[in-house]
């Protein structure tokens, strides 16, 4: 996956769900088929997810808590220690928790997802 899958998701969605009906479209046999319309029908459970999160009102809960760890982590790491202009007292370990739980939500639930389906495709084939 490139950067540019990161800041689009739905462009690399798109042109999965195309090669997946591709797929279905040159599909030889039920078995390949079936395989296809599955693919297609998680790719479109995808693409709503994507689209129902950019409509997301910035009052939800996902956006403020992503914003709010955005600014801490900016604060922390580019005012402090990058330009050195001040000093945030340590706010405490349960606070690094959930900094990290929300980080890790926003950038590794990509690569589990990945993972889960490369598992499902190889699951799928016998």
């Amino acid at each position: 996956m490139g950067l540019l899958d990161w800041l689009n998701p739905l462009q690399s969605i798109t042109g999965a769900l195309t090669k997946a009906y591709e797929a279905k479209l040159a599909a030889g046999n039920d078995n390949d088929r079936i395989a296809a319309e599955v693919e297609i029908e998680n790719l479109k459970a995808r693409r709503d997810v994507v689209l129902a999160s950019v409509n997301d009102p910035w009052w939800s809960p996902r956006t403020i808590m992503g914003w709010c760890v955005a600014a801490f982590v900016a604060k922390v790491v580019l005012w402090d220690t990058v330009l050195g202009l001040g000093v945030t007292p340590n706010p405490g370990e349960m606070v690094w928790w959930i900094v990290v739980t929300i980080i890790g939500f926003y950038f590794v639930s990509k690569s589990a997802e990945t993972i889960a389906n490369s598992i499902a495709g190889v699951l799928r084939r016998r």
